[in-house]
């Protein structure tokens, strides 16, 4: 049973590259490394707020993308909200990917969005590593027009 296996690194290059061993191997470590990617994208951080005297307050990634689908809701214009998070040093930035209506006016909405979330971020809940907000247009969304009976 482990026959191919001692013999192989007796082989010569062009035997190696025909054993099924190589092949099993690779199949191997591109699973491992797929697994890994996995766990890695599924491992939820807590993410830093503020720290003071009384100790230190964290918000998990899953209550910060919901705080930010929310507030991007209450923006007319604005559907589909993504939101991933980026550490560059010790600032936390927000990347926030959306769906907008055609006619909307694309600079008026991101000034909008940029002030709903910089208030809740930084004056609600008092972010002091906040870096800022990258907003990326995903796409367009059709307006919903209102059914009239006739």
């Amino acid at each position: 049973m482990l026959g191919p296996i001692k013999n192989y690194p007796s082989l010569e290059i062009g035997d190696a590259m025909d054993s099924m061993v190589l092949w099993y191997g690779m199949c191997l470590i591109f699973l491992l490394l797929l697994i890994w990617g996995l766990i890695r994208k599924f491992r939820s951080e807590l993410v830093p707020v503020f720290n003071d005297d009384d100790g230190t307050v964290q918000i998990t990634p899953q209550a910060l993308r919901e705080l930010v689908r929310k507030s991007c809701t209450s923006i007319a214009g604005v559907h589909s909200p993504a939101t991933s998070i980026k550490k560059q040093g010790s600032k936390l930035r927000l990347k926030v990917q959306i769906r907008v209506e055609q006619n909307s006016k694309v600079k008026d909405t991101r000034l909008l969005l940029k002030q709903q979330l910089e208030s809740v971020m930084v004056d609600n809940l008092n972010f002091s590593n906040f870096g800022g907000i990258d907003l990326v247009i995903r796409g367009f969304q059709e307006e919903k027009k209102d059914k009239q009976s006739d």
